[in-house]
C-alpha cells in the first residue's frame, strides 16, 4: 500500500528531481511563465470586462434612443430630403403606448458658464425628463433627481455632477438648497450625482448640469421642440416590438413614410449590450486559449523531461521490477515526480501572477483616489478563477507524466539489468 506520508519516497522524488538543478529549473521556468501568463491573462481580460460593464452602468436593455434624420421617401404630398423635428408632443403620444414603461426627452443645452459666488466654469447643460433616471440610473451621491413636482411647477431645479460640484464648491460644503447661476438665470441645486455607466451618456456625466426639459426649452428659445427621446420598455416587452410602435406613432405624426428607415435614427441599447457580451465572450475565450497554450508549452517540457529521467533511471526500474515493485509503485513514483516539478513551479507562477496584479491594481486604485475618471473596478482575478488555474496546474502536472510513467512501465526488468 502506498502510504501519502510517506517521507522516505518523497525524499527520494525530491532527490531524483535536484540531481540536475539546472535542468529542473530550465523545464519548470517553462511552467512557470505558462501558469504566470495565465494568470495576466485571466486579469486583464476579467478587469477589461469590468470595465465594460461599469460603463454600461444600469441602464436598462431594452431602452430605444431615437432622434429625428431626413426623409428619404415621398409620402402623401411630403417631398423627400425633408427635415423635421421631435416635440413635446411625440413624448406624450409615446408615454401612452401600452408597451412604454419609461419616456424621457433629452435637450441639449451646449456648453454654460456656471457660477456661484467667486467660482465659475464652463460645463455642459442638459434637460432631461424625470424619467431619465429610471433609464440610466446615475447614483445620487446629495439630494435627489429631477421629479414631475418640478416639472408641473416649473421649478428652476438643477442636478449637478461629481465635478461640477468641485468647481462651484471647491471646500466641499453641501451644495444641496444652494442656488447656482447659469448664464443669467438662477436655479437651486437639488441633488449631486456620480455616473454608474457613461457608455449612454451623451455629455460627460461628471460635467454636466441637468435641468428639467421644458425649463431649458423656455431659457433659449426652443419652443416645445426636443432633440431626442428615449424610451424603455416594460420587461416583459421585446425591443422590436417597442421598436416597431414607437417608430409607427412619430411616423404617423410627422407624416413619414412607415417604410422609410432613414427619417429617424433609431439606437437599440439591448442589440448593442449583445454585441459588446459577445466581445466579451470572445475576449474570455481568446484569454483561456492563449493562457492555456502557453501553459501547454510548459506541461510538453515537463513531460520531456520525465521521459529524459525514466530513460537514465532504466536499470533502477528493472531492479525494483525484479524485486517485486508492482506496476502501480512505479506509475505512483514517476506521476508524483511530474507533479511535484509542475506543481512548485506553478505556484511559484499563480504568485507572481496574483502579486503582479495586485500591484497593477493597487496603481489604478491610487490613479482614481488622485482624480482620474476611470471606472471604479478591480482587476484581481476572483477566488473561483485562482482556484480553477491551480485545478488546471494540478491536472497538468499528472498528465504530464503519464507518457513517462507509461514508458516506464513498458521496460522488462531482465532487459533493464542487461543494459549499461
Amino acid at each position: 500500500m502506498i502510504s501519502f506520508f510517506d517521507t522516505d519516497r518523497w525524499n527520494e522524488i525530491w532527490q531524483t528531481i535536484t540531481r540536475n538543478r539546472r535542468r529542473s529549473i530550465m523545464t519548470a521556468l517553462g511552467v512557470f511563465w505558462g501558469i504566470f501568463m495565465l494568470v495576466i491573462l485571466l486579469g486583464a481580460g476579467t478587469g477589461l470586462g469590468r470595465m465594460f460593464r461599469a460603463q454600461l452602468g444600469e441602464t436598462s436593455t431594452n431602452t430605444v434612443f431615437l432622434n429625428p434624420g431626413q426623409t428619404s421617401i415621398p409620402y402623401k404630398g411630403m417631398p423627400s430630403g425633408r427635415t423635421w423635428q421631435l416635440d413635446m408632443d411625440d413624448l406624450k403620444a409615446i408615454q401612452e403606448l401600452p408597451e412604454a414603461e419609461y419616456v424621457s426627452a433629452l435637450c441639449w443645452g451646449g456648453q454654460r458658464n456656471a457660477s456661484y459666488q467667486n467660482q465659475k466654469g464652463d460645463f455642459g447643460l442638459m434637460g432631461y425628463s424625470p424619467d431619465m433616471q429610471k433609464i440610466n440610473p446615475q447614483k445620487i451621491v446629495m439630494g435627489r433627481f429631477l421629479n414631475d413636482v418640478d416639472v408641473l411647477r416649473q421649478r428652476k431645479v438643477c442636478v449637478i455632477g461629481t465635478q461640477v460640484w468641485r468647481d462651484l464648491f471647491p471646500s466641499g460644503e453641501d451644495p444641496i438648497g444652494k442656488i447656482i447661476q447659469i448664464g443669467t438665470s438662477y436655479f437651486t441645486v437639488v441633488g449631486v450625482t456620480k455616473p454608474q455607466g457613461s457608455m449612454m451618456a451623451f455629455s460627460d456625466p461628471e460635467r454636466t448640469i441637468s435641468i428639467p426639459a421644458l425649463i431649458l426649452q423656455q431659457m433659449y428659445g426652443q419652443g416645445n421642440k426636443i432633440h431626442m427621446l428615449a424610451v424603455s420598455a416594460y420587461p416583459d416587452v421585446p425591443s422590436e416590438q417597442l421598436i416597431k410602435q414607437t417608430r409607427q406613432t412619430i411616423a404617423g405624426r410627422h407624416l413619414i413614410s412607415p417604410d422609410d428607415k432613414k427619417a429617424m435614427f433609431i439606437m437599440d441599447t439591448g442589440e448593442i449590450f449583445g454585441k459588446i457580451m459577445g466581445l466579451l465572450r470572445g475576449i474570455a475565450a481568446l484569454t483561456w486559449i492563449v493562457g492555456l497554450g502557453t501553459l501547454l508549452a510548459g506541461i510538453v517540457g515537463i513531460s520531456n523531461i520525465m521521459l529524459v529521467l525514466v530513460r537514465e533511471r532504466t536499470q533502477e526500474i528493472g531492479v525494483r521490477r525484479a524485486l517485486g515493485a508492482s506496476p502501480l509503485t512505479i506509475l505512483s513514483q514517476i506521476l508524483s515526480e511530474s507533479f511535484i516539478l509542475t506543481f512548485i513551479a506553478g505556484v511559484f507562477g499563480l504568485a507572481a501572477g496574483v502579486g503582479v496584479i495586485s500591484g497593477f491594481d493597487s496603481w489604478y486604485q491610487a490613479a482614481i483616489r488622485a482624480g482620474s475618471e476611470m471606472p471604479e473596478i478591480s482587476w484581481q482575478i476572483s477566488f473561483g478563477l485562482g482556484m480553477t488555474a491551480l485545478t488546471i496546474l494540478v491536472i497538468s502536472g499528472l498528465l504530464a507524466g503519464v507518457i513517462p510513467a507509461v514508458r516506464a512501465l513498458k521496460i522488462k526488468p531482465v532487459d533493464a539489468i542487461r543494459e549499461e
